[in-house]
């Protein structure tokens, strides 16, 4: 399922960035820089399987324990995890999919060079809302970030006001002052910026693979804070 909602995304995304910017309520400004905001192959579809249907399921994978940290993150992962899909939590928050590696060295050394490949400057992201208010944001490979609501009520003021700290100096020049770019993607950036932190530094806080083939940093999780 997950495959075949990948290309129907991937198909979907092939329309222009004009035309999928048209349907927003935003200035034309704001729809020249669009297309930096949209990212070629989302992720979202994870959102849409395992998590809303595996919770009832007897097979669904227990969530990590792990001592005064936040197990979010771990949890979503747990709750989709399936037999040829693994994913690679960083520690500021980036989470990687990688799919029918059962090797754990594997699955690290393609983790890496996933992160590596997405983490540019202007990465192009999508911010998809599902279950609970919460926000993904999903970029051109299988990279996301899971953005949980009262996260992003605590910082709500600071994303709401200083925004444009995260853009490139190509988009911010590319903008006029009076520029006000969607809530969401103000989120989104605040999500690039840790996407290249993490690629900075890429430290793995944990991975969680098919059959428990190994689980990284018993006692860190990737973070979920702004």
């Amino acid at each position: 399922y997950i495959t075949k909602r990948l290309k129907e995304i991937s198909k979907n995304n092939s329309m222009t960035p004009r035309k999928k910017f048209s349907q927003l309520p935003i200035n034309r400004v704001s729809a020249r820089i669009g297309w930096l905001l949209a990212a070629l192959v989302p992720i979202v579809s994870i959102a849409f399987t395992s998590k809303f249907t595996q919770r009832n399921e007897p097979n669904a994978k227990a969530t990590p324990l792990v001592s005064g940290s936040d197990t979010r993150l771990v949890q979503f992962c747990s709750e989709n995890i399936k037999d040829t899909r693994a994913f690679v939590l960083f520690t500021h928050g980036t989470c990687v999919v990688v799919d029918n590696e059962p090797d754990p060295e594997v699955i690290k050394q393609k983790a890496l060079e996933i992160l590596a490949k997405t983490a540019k400057p202007d990465a192009r992201f999508v911010c998809t809302p599902v279950e609970d208010h919460n926000i993904i944001v999903s970029y051109s490979e299988p990279v996301f970030h899971l953005r949980f609501k009262d996260e992003i009520e605590l910082h709500r003021k600071e994303i709401e006001q200083d925004f444009r700290r995260f853009l490139t100096e190509e988009e911010s020049a590319d903008i006029t002052p009076a520029w006000e770019p969607p809530f969401h993607a103000k989120v989104g950036l605040r999500s690039r910026a840790r996407l290249l932190k993490d690629a900075a530094s890429p430290l793995i806080a944990r991975i969680i693979a098919p059959q428990n083939a190994e689980k990284a940093g018993a006692n860190v999780t990737a973070s979920v804070s702004f």
